[in-house]
């Protein structure tokens, strides 16, 4: 034992002065696209560490300033990717170290079949508007009528060939009314070009990258005004470019992890099993007493399979039965879940549901090391404390992960898809049961949500101003979603420094403000539902962050 350790309420060793540090994990699950390695783990350690005032480092006044939130970047075996390293935090004043680790899996979904991309999208059009959620009817409604555009335009330019093949383009290029727009676009291409050469076009650096291109594409309208076949086919460029550039890096992936097809299985379950490994790693290492996952995009689907597969095979389930003390706690969970009503949790219900949570937590976590499932290796306490998911497409997840509302509720109801809190055993039975095998009391197989506290965080999206907020995001609570146990919290992205006005579906972790106006409020609110040090776990989530101040 630690010598000159103190102790926590739970009897095991905390941090102090001359004792061990107490170490924790902290996975970073990114979102679909082309990230590189690396890429959105070290945004999250400087917004978590690096700049985050509440979280100082051990002996800070004996060290020169530029050390005081130094990190170190080591070389790391969980991950399982030699392109990987873990992030290592000192120790902080309140005992606790910090291990940043990154499941990357974008390279798995790297060969996306343009045929899944097609079914998936597909399928989104073909929906019954019944079954899509008011949420994001409005951006599900612009995507079917910029696919019918497509479609339409698509058909005028294959009709218009003829016309197309016999037009004198140079001729009409260099009509006496096209000179302007002639020159403008001429004066585009080379601008950007010096400014790739010349220091003296610096400015073209800090232009919006989409300026350029649209001034070119306006001018290129402005020649061909008269003529619908050059219009139509320059929008048709237009779709093939976001289509190539946008639609199959960020789409293509999600096609790929959210269908269930005979093409996507073997990449689903590749993803899966990285992910898995890294969980399971974590799990066996006895050094580190609680994780969190913070996961971002497509990411928070993958964590969410993720925990309800680790639950079932680490679990306080049949096959890795309770002691009394975790029994005792996973029961206090039960008897709250007991009182409160089916659905419309107030924020206060919300909160002490998570401390019942975090009992269950702490009891399971401090559970003896014993054998593993049928003998195999070591079997350590149940270390996932928090799920926090960002800019989740859970919100939407009736139509993007089933086929209707009804199927999504039979999937809840079947519990198959694990939610906060868990769905009753059976008739009189909540989450736990009594294994008629064995005789003991467990819990089933979903529920994970009786200990891991389920914090969500989106910007809304405002239809009225297009592309305002996060479109892809949204509440996640409630009987239309995962339960009325989750924790949702809207917050309000600030633009500037180099945050654009639109879309803020990538700056979760971007603090925008300078240092001395304060912290940014949705960095705040990420703070504490990561819960870095101990200071950020106690004072917790404020019930007036919570969406309307309750979850619907």
């Amino acid at each position: 034992m630690v010598k000159n350790a103190k102790r926590d309420a739970g009897g095991r060793a905390r941090g102090g002065e001359g004792g061990k540090p107490r170490r924790q994990a902290i996975v970073v699950v990114h979102g679909q696209g082309e990230q590189r390695p690396m890429g959105t783990i070290r945004g999250f350690v400087e917004t978590l560490w690096t700049r985050n005032d509440a979280v100082t480092r051990r002996g800070v006044e004996d060290l020169p300033p530029e050390e005081q939130k130094s990190f170190w970047v080591v070389p790391d075996r969980k991950t399982g990717l030699y392109e990987l390293a873990r992030i290592t935090t000192p120790t902080a004043a309140d005992g606790w170290r910090s291990d940043f680790f990154e499941l990357y899996y974008a390279d798995l979904l790297s060969d996306t079949p343009f045929r899944n991309l097609y079914r998936w999208l597909r399928r989104l059009i073909q929906i019954d508007p019944v079954d899509v959620p008011a949420a994001v009817r409005w951006p599900w409604s612009l995507f079917c009528i910029l696919a019918f555009v497509a479609v339409v335009s698509a058909g005028f330019v294959i009709l218009s060939l003829p016309a197309v093949v016999h037009t004198e383009w140079l001729r009409d290029i260099f009509k006496p009314e096209n000179t302007l727009p002639a020159l403008i676009i001429g004066l585009m291409v080379a601008l950007q070009l010096f400014a790739k050469l010349f220091s003296l076009f610096a400015f073209m650096h800090r232009l919006p990258k989409w300026m350029p291109n649209i001034i070119i594409l306006g001018a290129l309208i402005a020649m061909f005004r008269h003529d619908l076949v050059a219009i139509a086919l320059i929008a048709e460029a237009l779709v093939i470019y976001l289509a190539v550039r946008f639609l199959l890096p960020y789409f293509g992936d999600a096609a790929s992890y959210l269908s269930a097809h005979t093409e996507t299985v073997t990449s689903r379950q590749a993803v899966r099993a990285r992910g898995l490994n890294l969980l399971r790693a974590l799990h066996a290492d006895p050094q580190y007493e609680r994780i969190v996952i913070v996961a971002h995009s497509l990411g928070t689907v993958l964590a969410y399979d993720l925990l309800h597969i680790l639950w079932g095979e680490v679990g306080p389930t049949k096959d890795n039965p309770p002691n009394q003390t975790a029994l005792d706690a996973l029961q206090a969970v039960d008897d709250f879940v007991a009182l409160q009503p089916e659905d419309g949790w107030s924020a206060q219900t919300v909160l002490d549901y998570r401390a019942v949570q975090w009992q269950a937590f702490r009891a399971l976590s401090g559970q003896p090391p014993g054998p593993g499932k049928g003998g195999v290796g070591t079997r350590h306490g149940w270390k996932v404390s928090d799920l926090v998911t960002l800019g989740s497409p859970l919100a939407s997840a009736q139509f993007l992960m089933t086929e209707s509302a009804n199927e999504f509720d039979l999937m809840k109801t079947e519990r198959m898809f694990p939610t906060a809190p868990a769905r009753p055993y059976a008739q009189g039975q909540q989450a736990l049961y009594v294994d008629a095998g064995s005789g003991n009391r467990v819990s089933h197989h979903g529920a994970v949500f009786s200990t891991v506290r389920w914090a969500n965080i989106y910007h809304p999206f405002h239809p009225i101003v297009f592309l305002s907020g996060d479109p892809i995001s949204g509440p996640v609570s409630g009987r239309s979603g995962f339960g009325p146990g989750i924790a949702d919290i809207p917050v309000t992205i600030p633009s500037g420094h180099g945050t654009p006005d639109i879309f803020k579906h990538n700056y979760y972790w971007t603090e925008v403000d300078d240092r001395d106006a304060g912290t940014d409020p949705h960095i705040e609110k990420l703070r504490a539902a990561i819960g870095l040090s101990e200071d950020e776990r106690l004072k917790g989530i404020d019930p007036g962050w919570l969406a309307g101040g309750a979850t619907k």
